[in-house]
């Protein structure tokens, strides 16, 4: 996997909402302006595609939870990668919480 930690913030979050033929442009956008060469882009692409197809998922919580939580770490992070990401590290404390 690819670790895109760092990059400069862009002006919208990715919709997982939305259908993906409805966010491939502004994702598109996205990696555009944070990558110059086209290999990058489209390395942050399958990144794009494969964050948005995770956040379809619930990542083991209780649906109304992972919306919540969803709807955190999109408001933290711009990119459905890092979006996914998000939702991984809160799904292992959420883990965490459950067995104390």
């Amino acid at each position: 996997m690819v670790s895109l930690t760092g990059l400069p913030s862009v002006a919208l979050a990715g919709n997982w909402q939305k259908p993906w033929s409805a966010e491939k442009e502004s994702a598109a956008e996205r990696c555009e302006k944070s990558f110059a060469a086209f290999q990058l882009q489209a390395i942050c692409m399958d990144g794009e595609r494969d964050g948005y197809g995770k956040m379809q998922g619930n990542f083991g919580m209780p649906a109304d939870i992972a919306q919540k939580v969803k709807t955190r770490c999109a408001k933290n992070f711009d990119a459905f990668q890092l979006q996914a990401v998000c939702m991984e590290n809160e799904k292992e404390g959420y883990a965490k919480i459950k067995g104390y």
